[in-house]
């Protein structure tokens, strides 16, 4: 048997089997459901059962996830007003570290490879003197707070 005939076989047996193998059906007959009370249902149908949120996961929703207004966050009655502002203080000391690392991974980066600033696209430029002036103002106002 020559490759060609080879090749074309295969090819003709790819264009024939179907997506989800040897024509099963997919096994997920809950899968598609209209809202969301339906969505509990089929779960628990389904045999899963659903878990409980906790209350820092609906804090977090609540505060950071949703952008709610500031009186939604602060008549939450899941944590204090003092909880709030410590659990906040961490969240955002967590994400400046990552910001941080971020930004010497690049700042690396930049020095191994000989990337100077004229190399910058435009909006890069742009986008850089605009993060710069947003800390200045947030650093005013961690003094301030």
């Amino acid at each position: 048997m020559s490759l060609n005939k080879i090749i074309d076989k295969k090819l003709k047996d790819l264009e024939e089997m179907s997506s989800t193998g040897a024509g099963e059906v997919y096994n997920t007959p809950y899968a598609f459901s209209k809202d969301e009370e339906d969505e509990n249902d089929n779960a628990e149908k389904a045999g899963y059962k659903k878990v409980k949120e906790s209350k820092f996961k609906k804090f977090a929703k609540a505060t950071f996830l949703n952008e709610v207004s500031y009186n939604d966050y602060k008549k939450n009655p899941d944590l204090s007003a003092k909880q709030k502002v410590n659990q906040s203080i961490k969240e955002v000391s967590s994400k400046l570290f990552k910001i941080e690392r971020l930004i010497n991974q690049n700042i690396k980066l930049k020095t191994e490879e000989g990337i100077d600033g004229k190399q910058y696209w435009k909006s890069t430029r742009g986008s850089l003197y605009k993060i710069s002036e947003r800390m200045m103002r947030i650093g005013e106002k961690l003094r301030k707070f």
